[in-house]
C-alpha cells in the first residue's frame, strides 16, 4: 500500500473514531443541530453547551418543562419518566431532555426559547462564607472562567471529593456583565450530605466544579400600557433568587410597583432586610417589603403579620388577572402559592417559580 494511501485510510479511521464519538441531535421545528457526548451526557445540558434555548427548570427530572417528542432514534432514561409524565405524553412519544441520553442519532421535536444561556462548566473557588440566619449561610464563589447569567437562574455545584452536586441559586444580579464571582444563600438540610460538610467548618479555599446557568426563572417585560404590579412570594433561602431579581430590575429602571411577601417560622429565619431596604431606595415604583411568621410565638416582640404567607395575598387588591407572580421556596409553599394565586384569578401563564425540591 502507498504511503499516501495508509495516512488517508488512517485519517479516515480517526475521523470515523472522532464522529462515533458524539450523537448528533437534529430539532423539529427549527432546524437547530447539535451533539450529544457519546454515552455520557443528557440532552438537555448538551443544547444548552451549544447555546440553544431548551425550556427547563429543575433539571432532576420533576417538573417536566424540558420534555420533548422524541421522532427518530433511541434514548436511555437515567429515571422512569412513567412517574411524571402522562400516559398521553408517553404514547405520544415525549421524553424528558435532563433524563435522557442519545444511544443513536436523535430526531426531536421541541419549540426552544430565543436567546438561549450558554452553558458554562467551570472550577471555581470557595472565597466567602458567612452565616446570614441559624441555618441559612452566604456562599461565595470566585470562578475560573466569567459565567453569564439571568437574575433568578441557578447554578450546580459539585464537590469531586464527596461526589456531590447540588442547585443553589444566585444571590446576586449580573447587571449586563459576565460574572466572575458568584454569591449563593445555602440553607442547611438535615441529614443532607452537602450541608452538614458545609456547615461543618469553613470551607473557604475549597474547590468546586460550578456549571450553569440553569433555569427559566427571571423576571419577564411589562404587558400594556398600564402593567399590573410584580408579586413575589418566597421563603426560606427562596429569598436569593428574588433578590437577584428584584436587584437587577432596580439596575434595569423597573417602574413597576412590587410586592413582596417573605414567609418564615420565627423571627430567627427572618435576614436580608438591609439589603431590601437598600433596593426599596430609589425603586422608580412603589416596592413592599412584607415578612410573615407563621410559628412565632404568642407573647413575644414581633408585631408584623402572622399566619401563612399566602393568606396574607388576600389582603392585597389587585388586578389580579395580569399580575405577575414570581414565587420561590420549599415545594408545600409553592404549591400552596400557586393554588391561591388561580383562585385569586392570576393566568397561569404569568406565574413563574423555583421550587427548591
Amino acid at each position: 500500500m502507498k504511503l499516501l494511501e495508509w495516512l488517508g485510510l488512517q485519517g479516515g479511521a480517526a475521523g470515523s473514531a472522532k464522529a462515533r464519538a458524539h450523537h448528533t441531535v437534529h430539532v423539529a421545528p427549527g432546524g437547530q443541530v447539535f451533539e450529544v457526548e457519546k454515552g455520557r451526557k443528557v440532552i438537555l445540558n448538551s443544547a444548552l453547551s451549544a447555546g440553544l434555548g431548551f425550556p427547563h427548570n429543575c433539571r432532576v427530572g420533576s417538573c417536566t418543562q424540558c420534555k420533548c417528542k422524541l421522532k427518530s432514534g433511541k434514548v436511555r432514561e437515567l429515571t422512569d419518566s412513567s412517574y411524571v409524565l402522562s400516559a398521553e405524553d408517553l404514547k405520544a412519544g415525549m421524553i424528558l431532555a435532563c433524563q435522557s441520553i442519545p444511544e443513536t442519532d436523535l430526531e426531536i421535536e421541541v419549540e426552544l426559547t430565543t436567546g438561549g444561556d450558554r452553558l458554562v462548566e467551570t472550577r471555581g473557588t470557595v472565597v466567602g462564607q458567612r452565616n446570614l440566619t441559624h441555618d441559612i449561610v452566604e456562599l461565595r464563589v470566585a470562578l475560573d472562567d466569567a459565567m453569564p447569567f439571568k437574575a433568578g437562574q441557578y447554578a450546580e455545584l459539585r464537590l469531586e471529593e464527596l461526589s456531590l452536586s447540588r442547585n443553589y441559586s444566585f444571590a446576586m444580579a449580573p447587571k449586563g456583565q459576565e460574572a466572575k464571582e458568584l454569591v449563593f444563600h445555602v440553607r442547611k438540610v438535615p441529614g443532607g450530605r452537602f450541608t452538614e460538610w458545609l456547615f461543618a467548618a469553613n470551607r473557604q479555599e475549597t474547590r468546586l466544579s460550578v456549571n450553569g446557568p440553569f433555569g427559566d426563572f427571571y423576571l419577564r417585560p411589562a404587558e400594556g400600557d398600564k402593567p399590573a404590579p410584580i408579586v413575589c412570594v418566597a421563603g426560606g433561602s427562596g429569598m436569593a433568587p428574588i433578590l437577584s431579581l428584584l436587584e437587577q430590575a432596580k439596575w434595569a429602571g423597573e417602574s413597576r410597583d412590587v410586592h413582596y411577601l417573605f414567609g418564615a417560622r420565627t423571627q430567627r429565619d427572618l435576614y436580608a432586610e438591609r439589603e431590601m431596604g437598600r433596593l426599596q431606595q430609589g425603586w422608580r415604583g412603589s416596592l413592599n417589603f412584607t415578612q410573615v411568621l407563621s410559628e412565632e410565638p404568642q407573647g413575644s416582640s414581633w408585631t408584623g403579620k402572622r399566619g401563612y404567607v399566602t393568606e396574607a395575598l388576600d389582603e392585597l387588591a389587585l388586578d389580579w388577572p395580569n399580575v405577575q407572580a414570581y414565587l420561590c421556596g420549599p415545594p408545600a409553599m409553592i404549591d400552596a402559592a400557586i393554588t391561591k394565586f388561580a383562585a385569586l384569578g392570576v393566568k397561569s401563564s404569568n406565574i413563574r417559580y423555583d421550587k427548591f425540591e
